[in-house]
């Protein structure tokens, strides 16, 4: 059986963004993983089924203990010989393809799905773009998960031809896993346990509370609302990351004293929260092809999200969702305000989007084509 080894930077790209992808193509492949250290890695062996090693990497940068991790990397790969290398995110791309260019593996693919350089200007823009251009030299094939992000690509760092599997995305979605399933019941259950009344109008965002995610501009718009529709609430379900892409310290302070604004931290399973959503919103400066958007139409939410690369790809303007302007506070309370108001508009996207996703995004239809391009390159 062909041999494939999959590496990311931290185990929670394998628990989440890929969950259930290493157990599908272990059917096809021998499958084995790579991610940093933490106390779930054997949980995640076990649930897809597969062999994982650790070995630790930092998303920073971070020379010497980059070039420990590289070493260890390579002697892994050495060793097992593999057919394919494929890596996600940015650090386990160029440590990953850099070191199974070293133990020759014959087939290096790095799939890219996010581009923190499309944000940042001077000094750290031309690093990361040398760092992404490396990555793409040591690499075979590159993937990416959006058709926008193969455009930047192309116009931007590399003539290299760049695949999409299926419609994009880096995992498609589970259809049935993200239905909401749960009764009126539960959902007053959930609603109650967050101090959420039954009639108020939940918004919520899934991610990293971070600047790049428009956090700031959220915070602000949903506030601004507020003053007219008391029965607001808005739900965010993900960690700060103080360190690296902090929000404003006002907002962060909002956040922690509004009533109107709960806020749960990183959740394994978001489905409990997606249940008593009545919009999803992604106010994001960059993607690649955002996960939370497609899980959320999945179960059937109204969509927004600002217009960019990867969001405009899953939201069909007024039939799956609303676009609306990056960093821009109004533009996203205009947006907000136009659901609210227009029940007709709110109605249609809400009878629509789920059937849409479906069609574009099916896990199975998308774990298909992956293996179909693995084998093609074996």
């Amino acid at each position: 059986m062909n041999k494939i080894i999959m590496i990311t930077t931290v185990p929670m790209s394998i628990s989440t963004l890929i969950k259930g992808q290493a157990k599908y193509l272990s059917n096809f492949f021998d499958i084995k993983l790579i991610t940093s250290y933490s106390e779930e890695n054997e949980r995640i062996a076990l649930y897809e089924s597969v062999e994982l090693k650790s070995i630790n990497m930092t998303r920073q940068i971070t020379p010497i203990k980059d070039l420990q991790a590289l070493w260890k990397l390579y002697r892994y790969i050495k060793d097992e010989n593999p057919d394919i290398v494929y890596t996600f995110t940015p650090k386990a791309g160029l440590l990953g393809m850099m070191a199974s260019f070293f133990a020759r593996v014959p087939v290096r693919i790095h799939n890219i799905v996010g581009m923190p350089l499309m944000e940042t200007v001077g000094k750290k823009k031309f690093l990361l773009e040398f760092i992404e251009k490396s990555t793409y030299t040591f690499s075979t094939q590159l993937f990416s998960n959006s058709f926008g992000l193969k455009e930047y690509i192309k116009n931007n760092l590399s003539k290299q031809e760049v695949k999409i599997i299926a419609q994009g995305s880096i995992n498609g979605v589970d259809t049935e896993y993200f239905k909401n399933n749960k009764s009126e019941l539960e959902q007053i259950e959930i609603r109650d346990k967050l101090n959420i009344k039954k009639n108020d109008f939940v918004i919520t965002f899934v991610g990293r509370i971070v600047k790049d995610k428009g956090i700031n501009e959220l915070v602000e718009a949903f506030l601004n609302l507020q003053k007219e529709h008391a029965h607001l609430k808005l739900l965010l379900v993900g960690d700060y990351e103080e360190h690296l892409n902090p929000i404003k310290f006002e907002n962060k302070k909002l956040i922690d004293i509004t009533d109107s604004i709960v806020s749960v931290g990183f959740q394994n399973d978001i489905r409990e929260f997606l249940s008593i959503t009545n919009l999803f919103i992604l106010p994001s400066y960059r993607e690649g092809l955002p996960n939370s958007l497609i899980e959320a139409g999945s179960f059937g939410i109204p969509l927004l999200a600002t217009d960019i690369n990867g969001c405009n790809e899953i939201i069909e303007e007024k039939i799956t969702g609303i676009l609306v302007e990056k960093k821009n506070t109004k533009s996203l309370q205009d947006g907000i305000k136009k659901l609210l108001n227009d029940k007709k508009l709110y109605n249609k996207i809400k009878s629509n989007v789920r059937d849409r996703i479906i069609k574009k995004y099916k896990q199975s239809y998308f774990w298909e084509e992956l293996k179909n391009e693995f084998k093609k390159h074996i």
